[in-house]
């Protein structure tokens, strides 16, 4: 009960509701009752802005590549949504951080949202800092669902256009969790419906969502659409060599140059870990000097791969070593899909090119459901971006670093004498005289 004035106008900062209000007072009747609506208002205090939330600085030495003109085109249209697919260290966040600063030198007026998707709890965390940035309605009460609070924000059209970039949308469970519903978003009691993750990712004709994935079945369920995944592969030649001298104060020898960047693959984020291993050991270490030393033993290999450099463009909680940024997808892979890992670390064994098909399935024919699990494990590896396959589908190849890091993998494990055993053994019976013929 609240003691006012008839006429009296009661403001409350943060809701907007219609009461009535007993007066108690005292006069020649005795007590004057008041019963009539109170009008509160609205929190009238000014909206921020549209900004963003990117937590990373714009790249200087960002190299254009064709990937970023495609998710352009297919971001253009309402309600979109896009996939950067590949590798860990292939580029994809770096391109997604250029499309995040492109969006917003060419729109001003356009909000754009970093969302990391690694875990649920990081997922949210990224839905608090939309809630905080845009301070919309009920954003600061502790007991709010954030998940859907933003979730409705950006479905209302008056807030203005919207991109949102989720990153490292690579653990299915973490969208799309068992049917037990144990991981689902906002499940507070047992009656209520349960809502996936991915339910939190509208599609809304003022807004579009570009999302980083290793994983190409995460990120097709994620956009609903195959021709909406554009892979990121590595670099070309010419691309791979603007990238590397960006990152050295000096001018590099081409022909070193090119001959460091082909036992690296190309690959973004191992050249950048050799640039910055060049440059903090200037004058002393040169390109020549870091091919040697990679190209001298495998153990100078695996000391220089894991040395992690310090990148303000990469998540802080991930790794920037090329070797340990794979090993998570190994160890992924290990979990969810055993049988997988095992074909990768038998593969790692042969020459990285024109892996024969028919010697792995080989190794599936004596059980009864191997066929299945031979295309299966295949898949899963292939949807890693791990391995390639040639044309006609019967031969697999691998990348050099990629080869490499899974033979790190099992020795870290004290695995990998036990598969060149089954390596050699495998050749045995598969090649058991060596004549010109075979």
């Amino acid at each position: 009960m609240a003691h006012a004035p008839s006429d009296s106008l009661i403001n409350f900062s943060n809701e907007s509701v219609t009461a009535h209000v007993v007066q108690q007072g005292s006069g020649n009747a005795g007590h004057n009752i008041y019963n009539g609506p109170v009008t509160v208002l609205h929190d009238r205090r000014p909206k921020p802005p549209p900004s963003s939330t990117v937590p990373f600085w714009q790249d200087d030495d960002f190299i254009n590549r064709d990937s970023l003109d495609k998710i352009h085109q297919i971001c253009a249209k309402p309600a979109s949504r896009a996939a950067l697919v590949g590798l860990g260290g292939v580029g994809k966040s770096q391109i997604a951080i250029e499309y995040a600063y492109q969006v917003r030198g060419e729109s001003p007026t356009t909000w754009v949202f970093w969302v990391h998707a690694g875990t649920q709890a990081r997922f949210e965390e990224g839905y608090r800092r939309i809630a905080e940035t845009t301070r919309m309605d009920g954003w600061d009460n502790p007991k709010a669902d954030v998940l859907r609070l933003v979730r409705n924000w950006l479905c209302d059209e008056s807030n203005g256009r919207w991109v949102m970039v989720v990153d490292n949308a690579d653990d299915s469970a973490v969208f799309f969790p068992p049917l037990d519903g144990t991981q689902a978003a906002g499940v507070s009691s047992p009656g209520r419906a349960v809502e996936l993750l991915s339910d939190f990712l509208p599609q809304s004709p003022n807004g579009s969502i570009l999302i980083t994935s290793r994983s190409r079945d995460v990120a097709r369920r994620l956009t609903g659409r195959g021709d909406c995944l554009v892979e990121v592969k590595p670099m070309d030649k010419c691309d791979a060599l603007a990238l590397l001298q960006k990152k050295l104060s000096f001018n590099a020898n081409e022909h070193n140059a090119i001959e460091l960047l082909q036992a690296l693959d190309y690959m973004p984020l191992a050249i950048t870990q050799a640039a910055a291993c060049i440059e903090q050991g200037a004058p002393r270490m040169t390109i020549s000097r870091y091919l040697d030393e990679v190209r001298r033993s495998d153990h100078n290999r695996a000391r220089l791969l894991n040395k992690g450099i310090q990148d303000n463009r990469r998540d802080g909680r991930a790794s920037n070593s090329i070797i340990a940024t794979w090993q998570i997808s190994f160890e992924h892979i290990r979990r969810e899909m055993p049988t997988a890992a095992r074909l990768l670390s038998l593969m790692s064994l042969f020459d990285r090119q024109g892996i024969p098909e028919s010697l792995l399935r080989s190794q599936y024919q004596r059980d009864e459901d191997g066929e299945a699990d031979f295309e299966e494990d295949v898949h899963t590896l292939t949807n890693y971006s791990l391995i390639g396959m040639s044309v006609d589908g019967h031969e697999f190849e691998m990348h050099r670093l990629v080869q490499f890091s899974t033979k790190k993998w099992l020795e870290l494990y004290n695995e990998l004498e036990g598969w060149r055993e089954r390596y050699i053994r495998l050749m045995d019976d598969s090649y058991p005289v060596g004549k010109h013929e075979n």
